[in-house]
């Protein structure tokens, strides 16, 4: 809750979780918790695809990796205060998009960009290196272990008799024998 604090200071941000509209937040502690743990879920969704493991595991690398980039906290955040300004319908345009919408998107773009290893975070000195580089989410299979393609596979033909290619060569044949 410090750090959406930080972002836009407190006034915003309990304008957007005081639901009694008694000027305290505590009373919603509820709705800050969903909203706090939906952020997170969006983080870690895209994350554990390059740093697999229980996020909730203490000294783990997807906690080392949060700890340590001040930018990936950053973005966390905004994520927090899109969802958070999206609960009050005062905090929503015509489309139902709150008010962090750019950010938001830029936060997702992070993310992403993250998890396939288009860009670096300082976090992963810590954390180490994530299980994708430089895009590649998966190796590619072994040349021994990569399956053969079969075009048109049937009953007659289980390794595939070509599909197209059998009229073809049919009608060639035909145009070899003076036909057409």
């Amino acid at each position: 809750m410090a750090g959406l604090y930080n972002r836009v200071g407190a006034t915003k941000v309990n304008g957007y979780f005081d639901d009694n509209y008694n000027g305290v937040v505590t009373d919603e502690t509820q709705a800050v918790d969903d909203v706090l743990s939906a952020a997170e879920g969006e983080m870690y969704a895209r994350l554990m695809r390059a740093y697999p493991g229980d996020p909730s595991e203490v000294g783990g690398p997807m906690q080392l990796l949060v700890a340590n980039d001040p930018a990936l906290r950053r973005h966390c955040d905004y994520v927090a205060l899109q969802f958070a300004s999206e609960r009050r319908p005062e905090f929503t345009d015509a489309d139902g998009n709150g008010t962090y919408k750019t950010q938001y998107d830029l936060a997702i773009a992070y993310f992403e960009s993250l998890s396939k290893g288009l860009k670096k975070s300082p976090g992963s000195v810590q954390a180490g290196a994530g299980a994708t580089s430089g895009g590649t989410l998966q190796p590619k299979p072994p040349a021994a272990t990569a399956q053969q393609f079969i075009f048109s596979p049937g009953r007659d033909a289980p390794g595939g008799h070509g599909g197209f290619i059998l009229p073809i060569m049919l009608a060639l044949a035909e145009v070899l024998r003076g036909g057409f």
